[in-house]
Formats: structure tokens, sequence, C-alpha cells
């Protein structure tokens, strides 16, 4: 298969020119038993970097403080210790900010990836990652 070809297999793509190339290279490299699911792989965690993407900037102190609360105690503390500016970076956090907004990462992604592909992302995950 030609790059463009492999290029066009990942429609979900990564903001970053560097990452997309590195994703068609590790497609070239690819055993052809681990091709499918590596496919899948760059299309959803594509989405899902520019789903935490959305986050940036967005978030507020009061975002910070509610996060917090639901947290179990113990990690609570390391992230108290840490600081808002610190867990700005955290995915967990900017997971929170976006779901306060009522942008759920699900339906984030559900929309930019093919039908097909967010139904086997789901049987995936059900096998706890051993169906590949």
């Amino acid at each position: 298969m030609s790059r463009e070809e492999l290029e066009k297999l990942i429609y979900v793509k990564h903001p970053h020119k560097q990452t997309q190339q590195n994703q068609i290279d590790a497609l070239v490299e690819s055993p052809s038993d681990r091709f499918d699911f590596l496919v899948l792989f760059f299309n959803f965690g594509n989405a899902s970097y520019r789903y935490m993407s959305l986050a940036r900037g967005e978030e507020t102190i009061e975002d910070f403080e509610d996060w917090l609360e639901g947290l179990p105690e113990n990690i609570r503390n390391v992230f108290e210790k840490e600081g808002f500016e610190a867990s700005k970076t955290t995915w967990p956090f900017r997971r929170h900010v976006m779901e306060r907004r009522d942008i759920g990462m699900d339906e984030y992604i559900k929309k930019l990836l093919h039908p097909a592909d967010w139904e086997k992302w789901n049987e995936y995950k059900k096998s706890d990652g051993d169906g590949q």
C-alpha cells in the first residue's frame, strides 16, 4: 500500500504533521495481524487528542476546585499541592472541563469516527483489550 493510501486510512488527522508521518511509518512497519488495530487506534487516539485540546485555555479556578472535590483524598492532595497551573495540562482535568461545558468525550469522538470504527472500538474496550 502506498503512503498516500495509508494516509487516507487515518482519516482523523493529528494536528501535528510529524505525528501524522510517524503514524504512517508505524503502519508501514506494522505486522499484518496488528495493522487493522493500529488504524483504529490512530483514528481514536487522534480524536481523543483533539478532544483534549479543546479545553486548552478554557480552564478556570472554579473548574479546578470542582474537579478536586470529586477526587479521592490521596489524589486530591497531590493535585492541590501541584496547583491549578500544573493541573491544566492533565488529561483528567481537561476532560472534566469539557464535561462541565456539556461537551462529552464519547459524543465528540463518535462524531469524528466512522460508525463501524466506533462500534469496533467499543467492542475492543469490552474485550479488555485482548480481542484484537
